[in-house]
């Protein structure tokens, strides 16, 4: 798939901001971990006839300022190294590129990018928290790593954002144009993604995927309160029965039934709670089934555990969907600039474009009868190669 700079990337700076990220995220290491223990040691257990001259306070003083500064220094390191892989970030020049590859959808209300820009919370452990678990995610580009064996997980970026975010590969539409390459999109999809929140963008791309895409192919993804679910519970609900009255047609399914917000169970001091608590999916018939996403992380642990728990967890929805056939060949709506590029009217007395039509839904995509669980090709070892093949 071809790529291009989005807006505001300059590959060059962050190529230099990620070398510097990394320099600062070691130093601040350094700092952090060994400079306290290293001058507690030298000022009060074996202190020396010149440390003996220092005053108590201002050794305790340093003793706490010098391990503070470095692991701000790490934390730094860290946002740089974050903001250097924005703007060396792919960019999707055109949706119509997708057409024929294996991608998955993920969709949301732009409101949410800002809390998936973060750095996933820290997991429980005390001691033994490691602050290279989670080196240079943010919670977006977290989450949707967990998917991407599947296939490439992509998004429709936010219109005059600075830096394309972390995480989905970004698209970009124009503003007054986005519902029927919304609509390809989803039709072509391996898997939809949809981050529910209340807006009205979002709620029009939850009743469309009712429209357009088989049941096992959709999954929500919680990731707001009780108040915000039910207000896109009741959003979606009035939106559906508008739709389904003004554009008329069969290809309709019911209006699914979804369950209450899940509430993540008490699991004590050891649980890690992330900002995604649960994924819903749907049966054939469209009966949700709720995944809840809450790890419990032991005390002792290594570098990989809590990597290694996280995908644990995931594991039974992953495998649900990786057992979904490929797709065929979809029209996925090209854009009708490339990302980046100002728009620009094609002769001197342009005429208002007609909007493309939202593509029809095909026969095949309205229900699961089509969808024969099948298991994805695994990659095997090629006997006298060199490597995998699939």
């Amino acid at each position: 798939m071809g790529a291009v700079k989005g807006p505001g990337q300059r590959p060059g700076v962050g190529a230099v901001l990620l070398g510097l990220g990394r320099v600062t995220r070691f130093l601040g290491f350094v700092l952090g971990a060994g400079a306290g223990s290293g001058l507690a040691h030298a000022f009060f257990v074996d202190p020396g006839p010149d440390v003996q001259d220092i005053h108590w306070s201002v050794r305790v003083l340093l003793v706490v300022a010098v391990p503070f500064s470095g692991w701000l220094l790490f934390a730094g390191g860290r946002r740089l190294v974050v903001r250097g892989k924005q703007h060396r970030a792919p960019v999707i020049a055109s949706f119509g590129q997708l057409r024929g590859e294996r991608y998955l959808l993920y969709l949301r209300p732009f409101g949410m990018d800002r809390r998936m820009a973060e750095p996933p919370p820290d997991a429980p452990g005390g001691g033994m928290r490691s602050p290279f678990e989670m080196p240079g995610h943010t919670t977006e580009d977290f989450i949707l790593r967990q998917f991407s064996a599947l296939g490439k997980v992509v998004a429709v970026g936010q219109p005059g954002e600075e830096l394309p975010l972390l995480g989905a590969r970004r698209g970009y539409l124009p503003l007054d144009d986005w519902k029927a390459p919304v609509s390809a999109l989803l039709q072509g999809s391996h898997t939809v993604l949809l981050s529910v929140a209340p807006g009205p963008g979002t709620e029009w791309e939850f009743t469309e995927a009712l429209r357009t895409v088989a049941p096992e192919r959709f999954v929500l993804m919680v990731a707001c309160g009780a108040g915000e679910y039910d207000a896109f519970r009741r959003g979606v609900a009035e939106l559906y029965a508008a739709r389904r009255c003004q554009e008329g047609g069969s290809a309709w399914a019911s209006l699914p039934d979804l369950p209450d917000c899940p509430v993540p169970a008490p699991g004590g001091k050891r649980q890690w709670v992330l900002p995604v608590r649960a994924f819903i999916t749907f049966d054939r018939e469209w009966r949700p089934t709720v995944f809840p996403f809450v790890v419990r992380v032991p005390w002792l642990r290594h570098l990989w555990t809590v990597r290694r728990l996280i995908h644990g967890e995931l594991q039974p929805l992953l495998g649900r969907l990786g057992r979904l056939p490929a797709r065929g060949t979809v029209d996925v709506v090209p854009l009708q600039r490339s990302a980046g590029e100002p728009a620009r009217s094609p002769d001197p007395s342009p005429r208002p474009a007609a909007s493309p039509p939202i593509p029809a839904a095909r026969q095949p995509l309205l229900g699961s009868v089509h969808v024969h669980h099948q298991r994805a090709p695994r990659k095997r070892w090629r006997r006298g190669g060199s490597g995998w093949r699939g």
